[in-house]
């Protein structure tokens, strides 16, 4: 093992458990690529892609590095989430005993019917952000 091979191994070891596995081979792959190492030698040492190179070097090319790190993930999004402070406030002056309650005051307001345990969902995670 040459010297090269020993620091790679040694970054390898130092970020796997910091960042995982997946995230570390897009860094590494990144950094070679960025020092010129050749592509086979890349898929080689870490065990990526072809494919996987090239894309991360068409990346690089067109200064278009940054999307490889956003984050992409799916995260939905209630629509009372925009009525919040008005369910609230209607909630505050005209207190629901039952969520079938709840949900008929959330009807009146916003126009969206929701199941109950939509609403029970919704003012659950409203009631633990304030």
């Amino acid at each position: 093992m040459n010297s090269a091979d020993k620091n790679l191994q040694l970054l390898i070891d130092i970020l796997k458990p910091l960042l995982g596995i997946q995230l570390m081979k897009q860094i590494l792959c990144v950094v070679l690529l960025l020092f010129d190492v050749e592509e086979k030698t890349i898929i080689e040492r870490l065990g990526v892609s072809y494919n996987t190179v090239m894309k991360y070097s068409q990346l690089i090319k067109t200064d278009k590095l940054h999307e490889l790190f956003e984050d992409r993930q799916y995260r939905p999004r209630s629509e009372l989430e925009d009525y919040r402070d008005k369910i609230i406030e209607a909630l505050d002056k005209n207190p629901a005993r039952t969520l079938r309650e709840a949900a008929l005051i959330i009807e009146q307001v916003t126009g969206l019917k929701r199941s109950i345990p939509q609403v029970r969902n919704f003012l659950k995670k409203t009631t633990t952000d304030c």
